[in-house]
């Protein structure tokens, strides 16, 4: 291997590390936030797990309510 193949493969691995890790964060911070209800709280792992770059953005740049949308009902 020449010295700009290994730096490539050391950028991927150091880009895929990123990404886990970035959406391993967001996914403890849902987990771990208190303005959420379990509901809401599932639903964003959920939106994280299975559209991970999309779901961490939106959580990063609008937070746990996006477009003031909640997910919980109201007791009278």
């Amino acid at each position: 291997m020449n010295v700009g193949t290994t730096f490539a493969i050391l950028l991927a691995a150091a880009a895929v590390l990123g990404y886990v890790a970035a959406i391993a964060y967001a996914i403890v911070q849902v987990v771990r936030t208190q303005v959420l209800s379990e509901i809401e709280k599932v639903v964003w792992v959920v939106v994280i797990l299975f559209a991970p770059l999309i779901g961490s953005i939106v959580w990063y740049a609008a937070g746990s309510h996006p477009f003031g949308l909640r997910l919980t009902r109201s007791y009278r």
